[in-house]
């Protein structure tokens, strides 16, 4: 029985070793496929407005979400002209992120685009 164990302990301790190569080259590949792609991901969210910011501003009509191109982002500015609030074609930015999530995205939206960035280091379970 002891000769046993100690086959088993030995089994296990081969499977341990080879688990903690095998992450060790999944963690090498996932850098390898980052730096390939680019390390820095940039990513947009943008909050619903809060009830106190929706009586001094109308909305977020600033902002503006392409269904097409869900990385750009364009705010344009209002400049006051001499009959009041307009809007101007020189006031507007054009901005390019990674992907942009309008007020209404989920976390799971969120999570589901970034999923593939997070790594998760692996449960190392005590000897029982």
């Amino acid at each position: 029985l002891q000769e046993v164990e100690r086959f088993q302990k030995s089994l296990l301790d081969q499977q341990e070793e080879r688990i903690h190569l095998l992450e060790m080259e999944r963690r090498r590949l996932h850098n390898d496929i980052q730096e390939l792609k680019g390390n820095i991901r940039v990513f947009c969210r943008v909050r619903p407005v809060l009830p106190e910011e929706s009586e001094r501003q109308r909305g977020l009509q600033h902002l503006h979400f392409s269904p097409q191109d869900p990385k750009t982002l364009v705010l344009t500015r209002p400049d006051e002209s001499h009959v009041g609030w307009e809007r101007r074609p020189e006031l507007r930015y054009d901005f390019s992120f990674d992907h942009v999530f309008p007020p209404g995205a989920s976390q799971e939206e969120v999570f589901q685009e970034i999923q593939l960035l997070v790594q998760v280091p692996p449960q190392i379970h005590p000897p029982s």
